[in-house]
């Protein structure tokens, strides 16, 4: 993380709270000063405008984004592990929400976010294929060619449009059951993979008893 001064670092997290509760579109960067009780021009001379913060905002995310998607690559999880770090991925997206909400719009504002947000993709790609490969080495999942690829494929974008879906299908949520959601919705697409026996299919009864 980016040394910054302490009037920068309350700009940065005044700004990623009003965005993620009232909407980015909604936020000047008036409003931020505002809330923060300095003038326009003071929080000018730190950030050039809006959307200079929600630049530096996302450099926030994609660091930290980076280290949770790289974990699986780096040290493979055990089974018991993987739907608590399913929850951690969930907890980060939903940290910086305003992102997965507002994507397009941001991306045509904003054209240098396309490929950021593109390679953050990729790496969701790659993170979901790490962990379905451990379970499938481990003699837990089966797949036919080209299946393993395809749900990696599918996860990445169920991350990436969880918000979106569930604010169109069902409205406002409660976090902790929004995040609930994502968890349980990513391993009901893991399941139909399982061989016989306990495992996920039993991991999915516990989680939906317990935390659905």
């Amino acid at each position: 993380m980016v040394e910054r001064s302490a009037t920068k670092t309350k700009i940065l997290a005044t700004a990623l709270e009003l965005f993620n509760n009232e909407g980015e579109s909604s936020i000047s960067s008036v409003d931020i000063a505002s809330v923060m009780g300095i003038s326009p021009g003071n929080l000018y001379y730190h950030y050039k405008g809006k959307d200079e913060i929600i630049v530096q905002l996302f450099a926030d995310f994609e660091e930290e984004i980076r280290l949770v998607l790289s974990a699986p690559i780096n040290a493979p999880l055990s089974i018991e592990d993987n739907w608590v770090y399913l929850y951690i991925i969930f907890e980060e997206i939903f940290d910086f929400r305003f992102f997965y909400r507002n994507q397009a719009e941001l991306i045509w504002r904003i054209p240098e976010l396309q490929t950021k947000f593109a390679n953050i993709l990729a790496l969701k790609e790659r993170t979901a294929y790490s962990l379905l490969t451990k379970l499938h080495k481990d003699g837990h999942l089966t797949f036919d060619e080209g299946e393993k690829k395809a749900l990696s494929g599918r996860i990445a974008q169920h991350f990436t449009f969880w918000l979106q879906y569930h604010d169109l299908r069902f409205g406002t949520a409660p976090p902790k059951s929004l995040i609930d959601q994502g968890v349980f919705m990513t391993l009901v697409q893991i399941t139909p993979y399982w061989k016989e026996g306990k495992g996920y299919a039993h991991l999915l009864a516990e989680f939906a008893e317990d935390k659905v």
